[in-house]
């Protein structure tokens, strides 16, 4: 039912969910840590110079869901969600933006307005089907997300209010002209036949001798990329989910409408959303099955969860925490510990399926207050954990890390003598062509062999048959600003650099632009409406100077 998006909601939301990266945090639980300048009043931020109170950010908070679900057509709580980094403190904050432009502007759609969005997003091919869908939607998002029939209804404002946004703001982008389009056009798909002589670090690593002096300044001039980051070791008791799966079972076995709710949660599925482990996508029942299983999963992560917070309230009481407190209560329990190897906060532990959670809790573990005392829940599993070592940034001695640092030796003075030979012949075929040689002479008395491409032109994304020695963005790049019967300087890549040597460039027929221009144009302007909805929207943000206690701690 997700699927039939209105016209500018796909990309307006398209933009505002792209800066979904981070993790996903809620702001609303009673142990949820706010402490900070400004007291409870102001904990969840300001803008426009105004605190944000606690309804508003609430009323963001469930609109940013309600727009993840629409446009993804899952919770962002969700597996799938999590694993794409789905960040809703960041949605919330750029939804508490739109809200307010919004009020400011006294944007208020009719009620026809949204009975036709309405139509629009739970219709489908069929009309008639909206409302019935429309009003199970309601029934699901009041009994098991307490979201009730009027928050529904004002998010649906908010998204006509934001579309109608969208147009105001994108008229700018409306106003390219067929006649700059059709120059762009011609521009982009003119046809070009070149050929390139690759230099490479492969090629040149041969040449690298490994001198000791200069290896040691290569390690002098780089401590910085050499240093280790700060590392903890932790011990933690594992509450495993696979300890409650027949638990689960049988708090599935209680509910009643288990079924009806795996069925919608298949019908809104996106296809292919559920996959084999050969890549192929699983047949109806292998989907319910799955979803079945999550919620079984689930289900006994939430049992695991409530072992672990009950095995966790036997620190509250204890007057003082050492590193081994957590040894020797889990030792009372009959409970096993583990100890993790030194990990540091960009790696996170390995061999333990947690989230970013589990690293931020344990780089808050100090000597004084080395127990978490809330459990951290990771895919699989619930953990108690407790500061074992902090081990400090240091800059590992030459010796220890000698066969990286030679490696690295070896890449980079092979890469400046790929650039080198490169440059030097790019030097030698230009002024060779200039004195009317042909580039293939100029190869041949450099014992080179060129690689022959494909015909190309700037706007191609792939090319069949590319030879894969050559990078195609590389090539489009300087073959871009070079007249037939001219050669490039030499164009840096990662693994070396190019020379490129246009044979022939072939402009775009007369019939092929009058085909294919309308499109184009249709194209060029979608595209430019986004970008001036994205301009102005940023300049919203900005000119809101919004900050929540997100930002404080994105910060830190």
């Amino acid at each position: 039912m997700f699927a039939t998006i209105r016209k500018h909601q796909t990309w307006l939301w398209a933009f505002i969910i792209a800066a979904v990266i981070v993790s996903f945090v809620i702001y609303f639980t009673p142990n949820a840590d706010r402490q900070g300048g400004g007291g409870r009043a102001s904990q969840y931020g300001t803008m426009d110079g105004r605190t944000i109170s606690r309804n508003e950010y609430l009323e963001a908070y469930v609109e940013a869901r309600l727009a993840f679900l629409l446009r993804y057509g899952v919770w962002p709580d969700s597996s799938e969600a999590r694993r794409s980094g789905a960040n809703m403190e960041r949605e919330t904050r750029t939804r508490l933006v739109v809200l307010d432009r919004l009020r400011q502007l006294n944007v208020k759609p009719g009620e026809a307005a949204v009975a036709q969005w309405i139509v629009d997003n739970f219709g489908g091919k069929d009309p008639e089907s909206a409302k019935p869908k429309y009003e199970q939607f309601l029934v699901t998002l009041r009994k098991q997300h307490g979201v009730n029939s009027d928050a529904v209804h004002r998010f649906i404002e908010h998204e006509i209010g934001a579309s109608h946004l969208a147009d105001v703001a994108g008229i700018p982008g409306l106003l390219v002209t067929p006649r700059s389009a059709a120059a762009l056009y011609r521009q982009q798909n003119e046809k070009i036949e070149a050929e390139a002589v690759v230099f490479s670090v492969s090629n040149h690593l041969a040449q690298v001798t490994l001198d000791a002096a200069a290896l040691s300044q290569h390690y002098s001039n780089r401590l910085s990329q050499y240093r280790t980051p700060e590392r903890v070791r932790l011990d933690y008791v594992r509450f495993p989910m696979s300890n409650h799966l027949a638990q689960a079972e049988q708090s599935m076995a209680q509910r009643t409408n288990l079924a009806a709710e795996i069925e919608r949660i298949y019908l809104n599925s996106s296809p292919g959303s559920y996959r084999d482990t050969n890549g192929q996508a699983l047949p109806p029942d292998a989907i319910r099955a799955k979803i079945r299983e999550q919620y079984r999963d689930r289900e006994a992560l939430v049992q695991a969860h409530r072992e672990a917070a009950r095995f966790a309230t036997n620190f509250e009481t204890m007057a003082s925490l050492t590193p081994d407190t957590l040894a020797q209560v889990a030792k009372e329990k009959s409970l096993a510990v583990a100890t993790t190897e030194p990990f540091s906060e960009s790696d996170g532990p390995a061999g333990l399926k947690v989230r970013d959670t589990f690293t931020s809790m344990a780089f808050k573990l100090t000597p004084e207050n080395p127990v978490a005392l809330s459990p951290i829940r990771g895919e699989d599993a619930v953990y108690v954990i407790s500061l074992r070592q902090r081990i400090p940034s240091e800059v590992p001695a030459l010796d220890s890390i000698r066969p990286r640092v030679e490696n690295e030796y070896r890449h980079e003075t092979a890469l400046r003598l790929a650039r080198e030979a490169g440059t030097n012949f790019a030097a030698r075929a230009t002024a060779a062509l200039a004195e009317g040689k042909a580039f293939a002479a100029v190869c041949a008395e450099s014992g080179i062999t060129p690689i022959v491409l494909p015909a190309f032109s700037v706007g191609s994304r792939s090319v069949p048959d590319w030879d894969r020695r050559v990078e195609l963005a590389v090539v489009r790049s300087a073959a871009g600003r070079l007249a037939a019967g001219k050669v490039s300087a030499l164009v840096p890549s990662r693994e070396g650099g190019v020379v490129v040597h246009v044979k022939t460039r072939t402009p775009v027929s007369e019939e092929t632009l009058k085909q294919e221009l309308p499109k184009f144009l249709a194209s060029l302007r979608g595209s430019a409406e986004y970008e001036a909805f994205n301009d102005w929207f940023r300049r919203q943000v900005e000119a809101s100077r919004i900050s929540t206690p997100f930002d404080r701690e994105e910060s830190r």
